[in-house]
Parts: C-alpha cells; sequence; structure tokens
C-alpha cells in the first residue's frame, strides 16, 4: 500500500509535491538535494519498509548512523534495538541487534536486572541507548556503543525509566529525560540527567537534575497552567508528580527543552551545569475559537465544530530551531492522562452560571451541550477541572479541560518563558475527516493523538514532520516562517480495517506467526530527518518507526523549485 492521490492533500504545494519526481530529475536533485537555496516545497515518497514482525512496541525511536548507513530502531517489544543496513534506502535489511545485558556488569551501574531499551540517538561514531532497570522504578542507565563496530562501550546510571535520549548537536553533551512513572509501591521522582562526554566516554559525568526545588510553590506553577495532580487525597508534590517525557536541545548545544507531558508545561534545563533553571506552563487551547473546531461525538456522523473547551497541550516529542537569532520550540500535541483522572462529561456536572451559550449555535444550556450528540461522550480530565474550574469546591465545575491539543504548536522562546505564534488548529482532524474518513477516529478521547515531531532543512527552508498516533499519518508544515506556518502535505499508508486490538489479540494467540504488517504502518512513534549531506540517496530521507505495526518507513524528499 503506498501512497496515493486520496492520501495527500491537493492544494498548491501538495500537487508540487506529488510531481516531485518528474519536476526535478534525480540527476538535478542531487545536485541541490537540501543544499540550495531555490528550493520551493517537497514531495514527500515513501521508498522502503522494513517490518519487525513485532506487534505493540516492535518500531519506536529510530536513529541514523551516516558514515556506516545504518538506522537504529528500538524494538521495545522484544527489548533490544535493530541495526538495518540502509545502504539501499528502498530495500532495509537486519545487519545485526544491539543487547542491553553487558549494561549490568558494569560496576558503577547499579541496575540488578535490565528492562526494556526506550530511545537510541546517534552522534558520530557513538550510540546512546536509554535503558530501564526491571524493575522501571529502579535507576536507569544510558549504554554506549561504537556505531561501526557495534561493540559495546560503556554505560552510566541515569534516573528510574529513561525515556528519550538526545546528543547535543556539538556531540558534548547526551541528554535523557528520565520519567519516573510510580509503580504499584513506589513512585520516583522525575528528572533529568545530563552527560557530559566532553573527555571521552569513559571519562563521563553524569548530572541529573530533579524538581525538589519546586517543591512548595505548586500553586504558583498552577497559575501557568501547569498541572499537578495526584492520586488520592493527598497534596501534589512538585517533585513527586513531574514526569519528564522528550529531550531538545538548542542548535548551540547550550540549553535542552524537556516536555512535561501530563503537567502540561516544558523545562529549561542548563547542559553545562546540568540544572532545571525554569518550568513554563504551556496555559490551554481554546477550541471555542474559529478554526479550533473539533470532533467531540462517536453518536453521530463526523462534524468539527466550535465548543466552550479548554484543551492541555501535554506535548509528547517536540523540536527546536532558530530564526533571525530568536530560538522556537516546535510541539506534538498528544495530551495524556492517568487512569484516576479521567471522567465522562456526561457524568459530571457543570455550574449553568459559567457557561454563556447565549450564541452558540448548537445549544443553549449545560444540559443540552452534555448529551451525547454533543459534548457528553466526551473523555476529560476531571482531575484538572478540579484543579483549575472548582474554586468553592463544590464539584460544579465552570469550565471544561480535554485531553490534548489535537494540533502542532510553534513556540518562541523568551525571557518570562513560551509564546505560542502558530498552532495548527483543526487542520489535522479536518483533512482526515476529508481525505482519510476512516483514519478520523478516537473523537471522544483526545483525537488524532499528534505524538511525534522532527524539524529538518531542505535548501534554505525549514519543514517539520508532525505523527498522528491514531490516524497514523505524516503531516508535513513548512515552518520557515514561524509565525506563518504552512501545510504541505500528508502521507499516510495504513489499513484501518485492522485495529489495534485485532493486533494484541493475534499477538497474545500465536506471537511467533502473527503479521502486524498487515496493518500497514500504524502509529509513527518516532521520527527521525536525514540531511542531503548525510543521505544514501542525495536527497534527504525521513525515517519513521511506526510502534503497533512494527514496521518502519523509509521516506525520500524531494526538493521542488519554483521553476
Amino acid at each position: 500500500m503506498g501512497v496515493s492521490l486520496n492520501d495527500i492533500g491537493l492544494d498548491r504545494r501538495s500537487v508540487l509535491g506529488l510531481l516531485a519526481g518528474a519536476a526535478v530529475p534525480s540527476g538535478l536533485a542531487a545536485q541541490f538535494g537540501g543544499g540550495g537555496n531555490d528550493v520551493e516545497t517537497i514531495g514527500l515518497n515513501r521508498i522502503g519498509r522494513y517490518a519487525t514482525g513485532e506487534a505493540l512496541g516492535g518500531a519506536e525511536i529510530v536513529a541514523f548512523h551516516a558514515a556506516g548507513n545504518r538506522l537504529f530502531v528500538v524494538n521495545s517489544g522484544a527489548g533490544q534495538v535493530e541495526v538495518l543496513d540502509l545502504s539501499d534506502p528502498s530495500n532495509p535489511v537486519q545487519d545485526a541487534v544491539l543487547e542491553a545485558s553487558d549494561v549490568i556488569a558494569r560496576q558503577d551501574v547499579a541496575m540488578q536486572a535490565v528492562g526494556g531499551t526506550n530511545s537510541v540517538d546517534v552522534d558520530g561514531n557513538l550510540v546512546a541507548a536509554a535503558i530501564e532497570a526491571d524493575p522501571a522504578t529502579a535507576d536507569g542507565a544510558i549504554a554506549f556503543y561504537d556505531a561501526s563496530s557495534l561493540e559495546f562501550v560503556d554505560a552510566v546510571p541515569v534516573g528510574p525509566l529513561p525515556d528519550k535520549v538526545s546528543f547535543s548537536p556539538d556531540g558534548n553533551y547526551v541528554v535523557v529525560a528520565n520519567e519516573g512513572e510510580p509503580g504499584a509501591s513506589t513512585d520516583p521522582a522525575g528528572s533529568v540527567s545530563v552527560v557530559d562526554i566532553t573527555n571521552g566516554v569513559s571519562n563521563a559525568v553524569v548530572r541529573t537534575a530533579t524538581f525538589g526545588e519546586f517543591d512548595g510553590q505548586e500553586d504558583t506553577l498552577r497559575e501557568e497552567g501547569i498541572h499537578l495532580v495526584s492520586p488520592g487525597d493527598g497534596d501534589a508534590v512538585a517533585s513527586a508528580v513531574i514526569e519528564p517525557e522528550f529531550v531538545a536541545v538548542t542548535p548551540d548545544s547550550q540549553r535542552a527543552f524537556v516536555s512535561l507531558q501530563e503537567n502540561n508545561a516544558i523545562a529549561t534545563v542548563d547542559l553545562a551545569e546540568g540544572t532545571v533553571t525554569g518550568v513554563h506552563g504551556l496555559g490551554f487551547k481554546d477550541f471555542s475559537l474559529p478554526g479550533n473546531e473539533l470532533d467531540t461525538s462517536d453518536a453521530d456522523g463526523i462534524s468539527l465544530q466550535n465548543w466552550p473547551l479548554h484543551g492541555m497541550y501535554q506535548p509528547d516529542a517536540i523540536d527546536a530551531y532558530e530564526v533571525g537569532g530568536e530560538t522556537y520550540l516546535v510541539t506534538a500535541n498528544e495530551g495524556d492522562a492517568k487512569d484516576f483522572e479521567v471522567s465522562v462529561l456526561g457524568d459530571l456536572d457543570l455550574d449553568p452560571d459559567a457557561f454563556d451559550l447565549s450564541e452558540n449555535p448548537y445549544v443553549d444550556s449545560v444540559e443540552e451541550l452534555t448529551r451525547p450528540e454533543h459534548l457528553g461522550n466526551l473523555e476529560v480530565n476531571e482531575a484538572a477541572m478540579a484543579e483549575f474550574a472548582d474554586e468553592n469546591g463544590d464539584g460544579s465545575y465552570e469550565a471544561i479541560y480535554a485531553i490534548g491539543g489535537r494540533s502542532f504548536t510553534v513556540w518562541e522562546v523568551s525571557e518570562d518563558g513560551l509564546d505560542p505564534v502558530f498552532d495548527s488548529g483543526r487542520d489535522f482532524e479536518k483533512t482526515f475527516a476529508e481525505r482519510r474518513p476512516a483514519g478520523h477516529q478516537n473523537v471522544v478521547e483526545s483525537g488524532p493523538e499528534t505524538e511525534s515531531a522532527e524539524l529538518g532543512t531542505v535548501g534554505d527552508r525549514t519543514f517539520a514532520f508532525v505523527g498522528q498516533e491514531v490516524g497514523s499519518a505524516i503531516f508535513a508544515y513548512d515552518v520557515t516562517r514561524p509565525e506563518n506556518a504552512e501545510y504541505v502535505e500528508m502521507a499516510v499508508n495504513r489499513d484501518y480495517s485492522v485495529t489495534e486490538d485485532d493486533l494484541e489479540a493475534a499477538a497474545e494467540e500465536d506471537p511467533e506467526g502473527d503479521n502486524p504488517a498487515r496493518a500497514g504502518d500504524f502509529a509513527p512513534e518516532g521520527v527521525h530527518f536525514v540531511p542531503a549531506a548525510e543521505s544514501p540517496v542525495q536527497n534527504p530521507l525521513l525515517c519513521v518507526g511506526y510502534e503497533l505495526s512494527g514496521t518502519v518507513g523509509v521516506f525520500e524528499i524531494t526538493p521542488v523549485t519554483g521553476n
């Protein structure tokens, strides 16, 4: 199943993308494949595919080693990193497998048993893999491998449940978000580890920063829209409930930005000091504004409308870039909530005096608002509603907080925090509804679940590649001008008749004989841009790990000029 006309938007930029192969012959493309300055847009064409055979975690984070034309793929289902030979991107084949068992033998790593491998990154000839312990509430490790020989080099200890790991652009630091999710009987603190490898891995210095300095400041943090709750009746303590998720390092290698997904915030880390210097709340998306329409009901057909809702952005993946000397972040606003936080809106009480519905074209009372065909079946974050929208504590809520933003956002980094300069609004849901209605799902939860995001430069233009977990599409946007980001195209290769439940049932029944790749490419977890200068085909590549189908997609990015 390849990308077809029905899978890609037919606006001007997308038509140029579809015609890229004809508009730019391979010889000419090789001359400016990402290095020229006359690029108007791009074409995104899947040229290769690899199947791990592992469902539900078979391919997640991916990273490319240019010197060896190797793609490192986290297969969390099998607890390993698969190494693919990408010399011929149209035919990826497994070259080797990296196991994490050598980590246990390192004296400085207090790990009794190895759990899963969660993330991988490559810089120069060095591979870094984030390894969780078993149990996951114990301290994890970063394992280093030689990217050419694939030999284990060393390991260093980090915090509990290390998630996204990233090298700094200058190669001097490795930064990892230690999520610190609670276990059955313990809740370790979330943290960020900065591994200084300036003097080599054997002389690595590890600094792990927690969020203890914010304890006692919970009310101040909430004023910035930071979500801090804990199960039970106890008060939330910032250091205990903050859970880092994803890391983006600035181009100058001085700072890292770390998404705190469940908390609706982003932390700033000083890499030289290895300390958290700030936590910035992201506020809330107003779904009542034009351009922010969304589908909220499974009791009727597809219908995108404005509603009096607030969405917590709660980003998963983030990336950073610079324009005109200013730093910008791109966030994939997936949304996330713990089980104890979630309720169905129809089961809750709303304060009728808090909602002005006089100009709403669909309802004129909160009773009508909470009908199934409107908002009644929508899953909301009741814990956030109690936190932000119940001043008198009577359980009658004055505002509604949905899970996630159903979008991606571009933020400008300022001295005071983060300022949104662009949001994709309704684009993802609208595009699915119009062009791939079978992929328009999950409407009463968090919509398309915008999961992954990666930036890449082609010519003099910067593009954001944004993955939707539920709809399983990759959206490309031109973000060269952050305030005026433009949609380019959508690429999807998915058989929606095969569901996650189908894959789970098949894997339980016959894990050896199942073929999860039959679902197409399902749930893009990790997206990695390979610039033209490092690509084996000279044009840039986009490599995508699809979590649920256990597949890897390799896309060629073809530059298109305006000539």
